[in-house]
């Protein structure tokens, strides 16, 4: 084999695994418009997320993470999988996810610079208050309830 011919096929090899990866990447739902952590769905997208919290005058739970992040998983696996905050978070907030790599224009518009990291917004965008890091799940509620009774008060 030629060394022209040996670079025809790395090539050729190249492009069809580019390509396999692309389809593989649009079949395996990652475009999903919902993530399903711990026992709670997020939208995975801003804009559907912002026009059903105006629509339900909710307020918005915006939950940065990344699929390699540890303590993301650990908060997922943990927090987000406890009754208690399962139904503190579906009954009082609409939920949005945002993968901070493939995301990234959002996590930097939004100075997020680390996950888990979590911003509590009102229905009409104004942030209520942010939690960089991880909480253990009896810290996480106590922000959630904190959050609530702030809106409940100024409503």
């Amino acid at each position: 084999m030629t060394p022209l011919s040996k670079i025809i096929v790395l090539i050729v090899l190249g492009s069809v695994l580019v390509l396999s990866a692309a389809w593989w990447d649009s079949q395996s739902g990652n475009n999903s418009a919902f993530i399903k952590l711990g026992g709670v769905s997020f939208h995975t997208s801003i804009e559907p997320g912002i026009t059903e919290a105006k629509n339900l005058s909710k307020p918005v739970f915006l939950y940065f993470r990344s699929e390699t992040c540890y303590w993301c998983i650990r908060f997922e696996n943990e927090a987000l999988s406890d009754k208690r905050v399962i139904d503190k978070l579906n009954n009082n907030f609409v939920l949005i996810s945002i993968d901070t790599f493939k995301q990234k224009n959002v996590s930097l518009n939004l100075n997020v610079r680390s996950t888990p990291y979590m911003i509590f917004f009102t229905k009409d965008g104004e942030e209520i208050s942010r939690i960089p890091g991880y909480l253990q799940t009896d810290d996480f509620l106590v922000q959630l309830n904190s959050v609530s009774e702030n809106l409940n008060r100024s409503s």
